[in-house]
């Protein structure tokens, strides 16, 4: 006998012991018992991925440890770490460090020291027109900030103080100036007016 005929002789034997068991299950009624024990197994093999099931619950079967660990195992990363830690606005983020870095840049040059001084006394409107326009260009082109224009009091004016008026509304049409105010009276009071030179841009403009 070779191989090939223990093969088909094994083969006959394994198909005579099924049919003599499922002859014995339709008498018994241990096919209906089959049927049952495969859907159990079946939804424990589920159970064992998705957790446990209703039945389990209603039942109270304890929740097995590898259970809960298999369960656990399945949640996203990202939604993990979205839930620790919440989402990020970064324009919001961005726009705070924006406005923090222009109060400390506020309070930085209301501290700091004048750096040009411009004294437009004696002079006509025109005049002081002109020679502020000369003026805020050359300390934009030096890089400075802060700078005092004297324009004193207009007390010896038979018309009031004219400079005054002139370099307030210079200051409020000029694009190149931003805060403005009155120093204390040692350095001029109402008298002078500082200025905040605006800061120039990347592009030079």
């Amino acid at each position: 006998m070779n191989f090939g005929d223990i093969l088909d002789a094994w083969d006959e034997e394994q198909k005579a012991q099924k049919k003599k068991a499922k002859e014995a299950q339709k008498s018994t009624g241990g096919e209906w018992r089959t049927k049952g024990q495969k859907a159990a197994v079946k939804a424990q093999s589920a159970s064992s991925v998705t957790g446990p099931s209703w039945q389990d619950v209603a039942l109270g079967n304890p929740l097995k440890a590898d259970q809960l660990k298999t369960k656990a195992s399945k949640v996203n990363p990202m939604t993990e770490w979205m839930r620790r830690y919440g989402v990020v606005d970064k324009d919001a983020v961005k726009e705070e460090t924006r406005r923090k870095e222009a109060m400390e840049d506020r309070s930085a040059l209301l501290a700091m020291p004048y750096e040009a001084t411009i004294d437009l006394h004696g002079l006509t409107g025109a005049e002081a027109n002109a020679r502020l326009d000369s003026f805020i260009e050359e300390c934009r082109k030096r890089d400075l900030r802060k700078v005092l224009i004297i324009h004193g009091k207009g007390n010896h004016s038979e018309t009031g103080p004219v400079l005054s008026g002139i370099v307030r509304s210079f200051i409020e049409r000029d694009w190149r100036l931003g805060e403005s105010g009155h120093p204390d009276k040692y350095d001029g009071g109402k008298g002078a007016t500082w200025v905040i030179i605006r800061k120039k841009e990347k592009n030079g403009d």
